[in-house]
């Protein structure tokens, strides 16, 4: 795969949503917000989403279905036979699983997002409910590979696309490449680490942070919309 393959974003884009992520990081709240989301005495599913039950490096299991519920989304009960049971999907989403790149998504090259690709797609098609005529659930696609590899797939919700613009491109993949224009930021890294480190000084032992970045943002951009 050619890095013209995919479409870029464009500059203004990556603008505003370096402006909004900037934003929402730098903002007086931020770590109130994101101590609140990850607080286990709260509903919110931060400090659960990816540590709760087994998951698997090369499927997709039970507890990686129920833990995506997690993040207020359903998963189809044909998607579920699919996903777990033994068959063609199953195999093809391990498959995926498998040739997935090893690093962060800041350091995804053009081969590791047609990896990413291919995952994604599967998932995506295996979500798809069976009684809808015109089904897209990009939403619950994006989370259950969120859960999958936190370091990589970006949870890319509504709310968020819609926080950092995006959401008018309605292409995943210039989604991904924002939030690695957006991870390779030095002044957006700088604010992540400034926003942990609050956190965790203010913090109780009741709040359990992420361990990856990419998670950590996600998180902050959600709560920066959602939480007052």
């Amino acid at each position: 795969m050619a890095e013209n393959d995919w479409a870029q974003p464009a500059p203004e884009m990556l603008a505003t949503a370096r402006k909004r992520a900037l934003g929402a990081l730098q903002s007086q709240d931020a770590a109130r917000k994101l101590a609140r989301f990850y607080d286990t005495k709260t509903d919110y599913a931060g400090a659960t989403i990816a540590t709760i039950g087994h998951n698997a490096p090369d499927s997709i299991g039970a507890d990686d279905l129920f833990a995506t519920t997690l993040l207020s989304v359903d998963v189809p009960a044909k998607a579920a036979r699919l996903l777990t049971g033994n068959g063609d999907t199953k195999a093809a989403v391990s498959s995926a699983l498998r040739a997935l790149p090893l690093g962060p998504l800041e350091a995804v090259d053009a081969d590791g997002f047609a990896a990413m690709e291919v995952l994604y797609l599967h998932v995506k098609r295996s979500l798809a409910k069976a009684s809808a005529k015109s089904s897209n659930p990009w939403v619950v696609a994006s989370k259950l590979c969120a859960r999958k590899r936190p370091d990589l797939f970006p949870v890319r919700d509504n709310v968020v696309c819609r926080l950092l613009d995006v959401q008018r491109a309605r292409n995943f993949r210039i989604d991904w490449l924002v939030f690695q224009a957006l991870m390779n930021d030095a002044e957006v890294s700088k604010a992540l680490s400034s926003v942990r480190s609050a956190v965790e000084a203010q913090a109780d032992d009741s709040v359990v942070l992420d361990t990856q970045p990419l998670r950590v943002l996600d998180a902050a951009l959600w709560t920066s919309v959602h939480m007052s």
